[in-house]
């Protein structure tokens, strides 16, 4: 990341998903970006909706090189589904070992929970 960019402000929309053995679940091919732009910006090609409010909350990139004493530089804008979907464990690994945009081909480690309340941001 150039200097310039050195704190954007993003905003990330996010879907939890229980991965199951189960071809009858959701695919991951029908959500992933696979070259997919609204308004000259990258999406994903669709995300599970069920009617139910998206929390929405402010923090930062996640990852493990990230604690509470060490923040992420980038601030981000969450909007969370509050339900969990299930999710074709098969067709994440197709996605994986085939060609994305991302070149990802394996889980990444998550941060600690965050836990000190000065860090916490407020859910609306």
């Amino acid at each position: 990341m150039s200097d310039a960019c050195a704190n954007p402000q993003l905003r990330v929309e996010t879907q939890v998903f229980l991965l199951v053995n189960d071809d009858s679940a959701l695919q991951f091919g029908g959500f992933s970006y696979d070259g997919n732009t609204v308004n000259g910006r990258p999406q994903a090609k669709a995300i599970p909706t069920d009617g139910r409010k998206i929390i929405e909350f402010l923090g930062s990139t996640t990852g493990p090189k990230y604690t509470e004493a060490v923040c992420s530089p980038l601030q981000v804008t969450w909007s969370v589904r509050p339900s969990c979907a299930k999710l074709d464990i098969n067709s994440l690994g197709d996605w994986c070992s085939g060609k994305n945009v991302f070149e990802e081909n394996h889980g990444h480690g998550v941060r600690k929970l965050v836990t000190s309340p000065e860090l916490l941001s407020i859910i609306r």
